[in-house]
């Protein structure tokens, strides 16, 4: 029964308990295995031992430790794919079409608003559908290689600018770090961890001249025409604008208080807007009885339903009414074929937007600076977020606020026959004036009322002095 044990390694059976059991020796030092079959019953018949003691010592029949430890480490290797296996026909990993769910779900992903998810969606199902098409025999999540993450940057650089390259890889990273706490998905590794980033230029919207504004409000009518108006008046986002609510814009204040939808979620403090005399008589021609819900009902509910819609939409208005929205050179260009017809061409570089809803926020700013509202005052009307460029305002800081919307041009001509709205009567008794002030006088009111609001009695006198 019993077998030679020599430099084969060959083992010897013997006798334990119920079964049988393999010894053999290794470096001097004798080792003992019992023998089991598949179901971990003990092995009682010799045949059945005679094959289970072969297995076993066939990686103790190389001729070096070196070797015998490789064959250990092949038949574990071996071993953990089978476990892999089963556990995969048990229990499927998770697939590429269930990740974007199990993402939305997870207790640890980032708290994002319903229009940054259905954006990162978007970013998901493009490289889900890229993966279907390029790889259909890696359904799973966990088959995603680096390599596999390197070709599809690749892809992604040739249809899409740094920034949007950059985001796009930023969400599948986000996506794979999240899902890695998740045990269905069975991941290692982020694959896009070492992705490099894009260097991204910022693509900045143009203001529009005083010619250009008028040309395409005097084409526009409707609920566009006062979405226009709101933009150009207010500086508000498009987002903004569009779900304008008639809770949020008080007539008889003249004023318009909104969250910007941008800083909602870290710094939910609304910015105060005056309203321009154009922009109040334009929203006084509804109904007090019919001012609920939105501003623009219409207009909401397209952007809710396709914001991509409403901005193309706006970029048609600016088109049809001669003012070119993409960059020369990008994007398509008209051209004409053989037959001498029109048809549109492309450049064969990505479109670059310079003129757009963002537009109308750039010369909001730009015409209250023109008009000689002082830095902090705008600052404080478009909301911008950032500890050196916010103001906290108060009734006094709304005043100046007022008197640089006021100082804006009528560009629309809605309130041509209406009285412009005062100034408050602590900005007039101040300074003797009434509307059109010059620029120098604004920039002084400004500061003395920003001083009054910080206690600088010292400055307020020496501005007021200035003014008188």
């Amino acid at each position: 029964m019993k077998t030679r044990i020599g430099k084969r390694r060959t083992g010897s059976l013997i006798l334990h308990g119920a079964g049988y059991a393999c010894v053999w020796m290794v470096n001097g030092k004798r080792m003992f295995k019992a023998l089991k079959d598949k179901e971990g019953h003990p092995i009682t018949k010799l045949k059945a031992a005679e094959s289970a003691r072969d297995e076993l010592m066939a990686i103790f029949r190389a001729t070096g430790e070196k070797e015998a430890l490789e064959n250990i480490a092949a038949k574990l290797q071996t071993a953990t794919a089978e476990v892999a296996r089963l556990e995969d026909e048990a229990t499927p990993a998770l697939s590429m079409l269930a990740a974007w769910e199990a993402y939305r779900t997870a207790p640890s992903r980032p708290d994002s608003g319903p229009r940054t998810l259905a954006g990162y969606e978007s970013q998901w199902n493009r490289f889900a559908d890229w993966m279907k098409d390029a790889h259909p025999d890696k359904p799973a999540l966990r088959d995603v290689s680096r390599e596999i993450a390197g070709v599809y940057a690749a892809d992604l650089a040739k249809n899409f600018g740094g920034a949007t390259y950059n985001k796009h890889i930023a969400l599948l990273s986000l996506v794979f770090r999240t899902l890695a706490e998740n045990p269905d998905a069975r991941l290692t590794a982020d694959p896009f961890a070492k992705v490099s980033r894009k260097r991204a230029v910022a693509n900045s919207r143009r203001e529009l001249t005083l010619e250009e504004l008028a040309r395409v409000c005097a084409a526009i009518t409707g609920e566009m025409r006062a979405l226009f108006a709101i933009g150009l008046y207010t500086g508000l986002r498009l987002g903004d604008a569009a779900t304008l609510r008639w809770q949020e814009t008080d007539l008889a204040r003249g004023i318009i208080m909104r969250i910007p939808n941008k800083t909602a979620r870290r710094n939910p403090k609304p910015v105060t807007v005056p309203l321009h005399p154009s922009l109040a008589a334009m929203l006084a021609t509804t109904p007090e009885k019919k001012r609920r819900g939105y501003v623009l009902p219409e207009t909401a509910d397209l952007y809710q339903r396709d914001a991509a819609a409403l901005s193309k939409r706006i970029q048609d208005l600016f088109e049809h009414n001669g003012i070119k929205t993409e960059a020369e050179g990008t994007g398509f260009v008209r051209a004409k074929n053989e037959d001498g017809q029109e048809k549109w061409e492309h450049t064969g570089k990505r479109a670059v937007v310079e003129v757009g809803f963002h537009s109308l926020r750039h010369s909001f700013v730009s015409l209250c600076r023109a008009s000689g509202a002082p830095l902090a005052v705008v600052e404080s009307l478009v909301g911008h977020s950032s500890p050196a460029m916010t103001r906290h305002y108060t009734h006094t800081g709304e005043a100046a606020a007022r008197v640089s919307v006021e100082a804006l041009p009528y560009i629309l001509g809605d309130a041509k026959e209406l009285p412009a709205l005062s100034a408050p009567a602590d900005v007039t008794a101040a300074t003797g004036h009434r509307e059109p002030l010059p620029g120098w006088a604004l920039e002084a009111i400004g500061r003395a009322l920003l001083a009054l609001d910080n206690g600088d009695t010292e400055t307020v006198r020496t501005e007021l002095a200035v003014l008188l």
